[in-house]
């Protein structure tokens, strides 16, 4: 067998195979004499037609069989003798065996870029101290009273705070443009309400009613009514007023703790924690810059296209969910590929300057890894780890997790290597 290979752009390489006459024509009665076994030809039994027979008859059938078995095994020799290293799978084209029996091919392929690993151990890089503010752990000990708060009725009219549970109609040059709503809670406040109604609501009681009239989002479903004034008539069914429960053993035990000392303790302790991983993913967020400064080299192609397209898969989805226009978002999709192209191509340059530093520091992520991550994830979904797993595996998705867990093992080691000083 002889082979070429030249490069192309990025680190796609172009293989020029050929495999001799010699070959060729072994495996060619390998092949008729497979089909022999079990052609059916009229006037012989299975596996006792003449070859010369099976040859004329079974020739084009032959000829494609001589090329799927030799195709695959030319191109790991190719790879083998030109020491490269595949990241996508091959394109196979001009195939031809010429009248003289010899089988000539192309393969492309993009390689696994080839570079030196710069410094990264000992990099250097800052954070800032970690601590729990009293405000913080106030807040957070006001969202536990709220998420607790109970809701009686009143007789009186709204005030700031309270809550109208109230029917809703929008109307627009006198014609009501929406389906009624019923039943919508408005809290009596300008920034947690729907465009800033519910502040306009103080002083209503149960069974009276008022037109108001806003300005309706730019993101509104229906798209020739958005960004227009729109009158909303709000009815008043009933008023409640949000009570909230004292900061007592009682709001504890319905927290699943028994004092409310416990329950301080496990705010500042989680927020604490949060803040933590918050100042990780920072310092190493400052690694990655670094060893993207330091580290330029071609990119397979292959690989870049497909980061591009997950990230303007991941965009679109947040631009519908937020009310453009699918219209819209097609018109701006070139912009948008070229403002995510430096980004795609950053991961992707990462991904291997991490594998680079996992194959040279020898970090490996295992089964028992693997099963560890899944059996946190079943329980935060409250599923069992056995269907979890059996879920993982149907799909093929382990090999990836193993993957991403690698990479995560191998970004904790270079934070452990890191020169970390804290800002003043």
């Amino acid at each position: 067998m002889k082979s070429r290979v030249k490069k192309l752009e990025g680190t796609a390489r172009e293989f020029n195979i050929e495999i001799s006459k010699e070959k060729v024509d072994k495996v060619f009665d390998e092949v008729i004499a497979d089909i022999q076994k079990t052609a059916k030809i009229p006037g012989f039994r299975p596996g006792k037609a003449p070859l010369d027979m099976i040859r004329k008859r079974h020739q084009e059938t032959a000829i494609d069989e001589v090329k799927q078995r030799l195709i695959p095994e030319g191109y790991q020799k190719a790879l083998l003798e030109h020491k490269v290293k595949p990241v996508s799978y091959p394109e196979v084209s001009d195939v031809d065996i010429r009248p003289s029996g010899i089988l000539t091919f192309i393969a492309k392929v993009d390689a696994h870029p080839d570079f030196n690993l710069r410094k990264y151990k000992a990099l250097k890089v800052t954070t800032e101290k970690v601590n729990v503010k009293d405000e913080e752990a106030g807040e957070a000990l006001e969202r536990i009273r709220s998420m607790n708060a109970e809701f009686p009725e009143t007789e009186g009219p709204l005030k700031k705070g309270d809550y109208g549970i109230c029917d809703v109609q929008t109307f627009m040059d006198g014609e009501e443009i929406s389906k009624k709503r019923e039943n919508m809670w408005i809290e009596v406040d300008k920034e947690a309400s729907m465009l800033g109604l519910g502040e306009k609501l103080e002083g209503l009681k149960k069974g009276e009613a008022k037109d108001i009239e806003a300005e309706l989002p730019r993101e509104y479903p229906d798209k020739k009514y958005a960004g227009k004034k729109a009158t909303f008539r709000i009815g008043i069914k009933e008023t409640r007023q949000k009570k909230l429960p004292e900061l007592n053993d009682d709001l504890a035990k319905k927290a699943g703790k028994e004092t409310m000392e416990e329950v301080r303790k496990e705010v500042r302790d989680q927020l604490l924690e949060r803040k933590k991983a918050n100042a990780n993913i920072a310092m190493k967020n400052q690694i990655l810059e670094q060893l993207l400064t330091a580290h330029s080299f071609d990119l397979p192609g292959s690989m870049v296209k497909r980061q591009l397209k997950v990230l303007m898969e991941k965009v679109e989805n947040e631009l519908i969910s937020k009310g453009v226009e699918s219209g819209a978002i097609e018109s701006h999709k070139a912009n948008l590929r070229e403002k995510l192209k430096k980004e795609a191509e950053d991961k992707v340059r990462v991904y291997f300057i991490l594998d680079a530093i996992a194959d040279k520091e020898n970090i490996d992520a295992t089964s028992e890894d693997a099963d560890e991550w899944l059996k946190a994830l079943a329980a935060s979904y409250n599923q069992p780890f056995e269907k979890v797993k059996e879920y993982y595996q149907q799909h093929d998705l382990i090999a990836g997790l193993k993957e991403q867990l690698r990479e995560e093992k191998t970004l904790d080691f270079l934070l452990d290597e890191a020169l970390v000083s804290e800002k003043k």
